[in-house]
């Protein structure tokens, strides 16, 4: 057993706080990725004219020759896929960043008045 230190006082976790932290970065999160997975879909609607036919034949013309190629082609192009794929989740957060320092806020100040002088 340690003795208690006089004057000390032991601090409890907040679990509620913690949880709520937790909850608002989860959905930070996903939002990021649906957004970047959006932006990839613009992308490739993109290369195919705006126009749905063209882009379904330009999907399909895509998935022939990924079928065709070798296993190293393949995982070159998975990596390239990957790489672009988390560049634009990085750019996304970026920019939402504000949400993510919101998300560490406490949920019990956002009624009381600031200190400010």
């Amino acid at each position: 057993m340690t003795p208690r230190r006089s004057g000390t006082k032991a601090t409890s976790i907040n679990w509620g706080a913690v949880a709520a932290c937790a909850l608002r970065l989860t959905g930070w999160f996903a939002v990021n990725v649906l957004a970047a997975a959006g932006v990839l879909a613009l992308i490739l609607f993109a290369i195919g004219d705006f126009s749905l036919p063209v882009t379904m034949a330009q999907l399909a013309n895509l998935a022939d020759r990924y079928v065709a190629a070798n296993a190293i082609r393949r995982d070159q192009f998975d990596s390239q896929v990957i790489i672009g794929f988390f560049a634009i989740l990085l750019t996304v957060a970026f920019f939402r960043r504000g949400g993510f320092a919101r998300a560490f806020e406490d949920a019990s100040d956002k009624g009381k008045p600031s200190d400010a002088r």
